[in-house]
């Protein structure tokens, strides 16, 4: 791996870094988006599956708040999904504008396969940076992620880590 300049802050460091990044986030969503086209679903709708697998039971209006989407065009990618059989709308509750979400089993088979392509190429990168660099990567990541986007984070494997 290069080694990284102590003045890692420079515009020049922080240029490349979200070069990488989006590079990287190329590689990891490529494949899965040839297998949601297939299925006539884009980008937004894996992370809908992703996010109400994460947490059960969230609304329409919590994840307009996670992916910055208006009520109306994210509620289209809903009806769209639970016409698919990816997602279930449970009861309402006293709100009646809340709709708590569920995905559904067929919904959580196509979210394991996207989510096992994703883990293949993440697995080959940690493997070449080694757990130093995977330790720091995660780090980063985690103080990207706003307080909204806590809840929908799976439990951490490692200890002291958000």
């Amino acid at each position: 791996m290069a080694s990284v300049s102590p003045l890692y802050l420079r515009d020049e460091e922080l240029t490349r870094a979200l070069y990488l990044f989006w590079l990287a986030e190329l590689e990891l969503v490529r494949p899965g988006l040839r297998r949601l086209a297939d299925r006539d679903l884009m980008l937004k709708d894996y992370l809908i599956l992703l996010f109400v697998a994460a947490r059960p039971d969230t609304t329409v209006a919590a994840l307009t708040q996670l992916l910055g989407s208006s009520k109306q065009a994210l509620s289209r990618h809903v009806i769209r999904m639970r016409a698919q059989g990816l997602l279930t709308e449970g009861e309402r509750g006293r709100d009646r504008r809340c709709r708590p979400l569920r995905i559904t089993e067929r919904g959580a088979a196509l979210l394991e396969e996207l989510v096992s392509l994703q883990k293949r190429a993440l697995r080959r990168g940690f493997g070449q940076a080694g757990p130093e660099a995977v330790g720091g990567f995660l780090g980063v990541l985690a103080h990207l992620v706003p307080e909204r986007g806590r809840p929908f984070l799976p439990p951490s494997g490692t200890a002291g880590e958000p």
